[in-house]
């Protein structure tokens, strides 16, 4: 099988999971016990039932009923569902936390404090775990690779609600040298600081500062782990002895040609790690009142916001799946017998 053929396997493949997706994503709001995720059981009406009434409640309720198809049987509702998901209308909010907002503006305004937060501390964990990893392999059972391993293990085993209440205690409450929150960074007083400016470009980072720092803390290791045990593996191979017995250096040993057989196995955790970068860090945003994503979902968990979650559920799945695909991708380039 050739590498295009390869790339139109794994699509397909992709496109049935993304559908299974949209089933389960269905199925686990329409017909799980309500008593057990909390839903406001008054949003759920039996085929036919009609709603009188012209007080503004009444018509929030038809407004929902109409938009999710309730008076419906459940295959109707299941089609309407489907061509709603993959047309990107998530419908509306029916909370009052939002003030009945679309859905996709809820996401449009969480999202982006969420993948700064992930996006910035992944990208900073990648690279110091792959370097760290790289740094022990070559230094195996030396004081360096020792320390290293040591200092990574006990970051990634530390549970992320002690770090973050740690931190945040020590740097923000005690010492004040970090803001408590986004908001109390953003409005230091009376008046908001103008979005845009650079006042408001520092405060935004300097209330992101200790949530990255957490969020890179407890990532990093993972990483360095993985490349520190795939390299050693490779640099026990024949085509790596040959390499060192021509002359190479060291440095082009390790990284022209250990690095890049060893990132496979890499690339599956970095792609799983960016596929959940939507769903956003649930305790750390909580911990340091940073709303994002994450923040967002437990407040509408708690609101029982229905189409909320279930917009948000979805575009998760989607993130994770659309990143392993890249990771399929990835493999046929980066090690070209996977395509055949």
């Amino acid at each position: 099988m050739s590498l295009l053929g390869y790339i139109a396997k794994r699509a397909v493949y992709t496109l049935i999971v993304l559908f299974l997706l949209a089933v389960l994503n269905f199925f686990l709001f329409e017909y799980i016990p309500m008593g057990i995720i909390g839903l406001n059981i008054s949003f759920f009406f039996p085929p036919h039932t009609a709603i009188q009434g012209s007080s503004p409640d009444a018509v929030l309720n038809r407004a929902v009923v109409q938009q999710f198809s309730l008076d419906q049987p459940w295959d109707v509702r299941f089609v309407r569902y489907i061509i709603n998901m993959f047309t990107g209308n998530f419908g509306y909010s029916i909370s009052q936390v939002s003030g009945r907002q679309p859905v996709w503006n809820i996401i449009a305004t969480d999202a982006p404090n969420t993948l700064i937060l992930l996006v910035t501390s992944t990208v900073i964990a990648i690279v110091l775990g792959a370097l760290l990893g790289v740094i022990s392999a070559s230094k195996r059972g030396k004081f360096v690779d020792l320390t290293s391993l040591s200092v990574s293990i006990f970051a990634f085993s530390v549970p992320t609600f002690w770090l973050g209440l740690l931190l945040l205690y020590f740097f923000a409450i005690q010492n004040n040298w970090f803001p408590n929150s986004l908001a109390q960074a953003l409005v230091p007083g009376q008046t908001p600081i103008p979005p845009g400016t650079l006042q408001f470009f520092q405060a935004y980072l300097w209330a992101a500062a200790l949530p990255i720092i957490v969020l890179t803390l407890i990532s990093f290791g993972g990483y360095q782990l993985i490349l520190r045990n795939t390299m050693n593996d490779v640099l026990t191979e024949d085509y790596i002895m040959m390499a060192r017995a021509k002359g190479l250096s060291e440095r082009a040993v390790l990284y022209k040609h250990a690095f890049r057989n060893a990132l496979l196995p890499l690339i599956t955790t970095i792609a799983i790690a960016f596929g959940f970068i939507l769903s956003g860090a649930v305790i750390t945003e909580t911990i340091f009142s940073f709303t994002g994503l994450g923040y967002a979902t437990v407040v509408y968990i708690i609101a029982n916001d229905y189409p909320v979650l279930q917009g948000v559920f979805f575009l998760i799945g989607i993130m994770v799946v659309g990143a392993n695909f890249i990771a399929d991708i990835a493999y046929g380039f980066l090690d070209p017998r996977v395509s055949y």
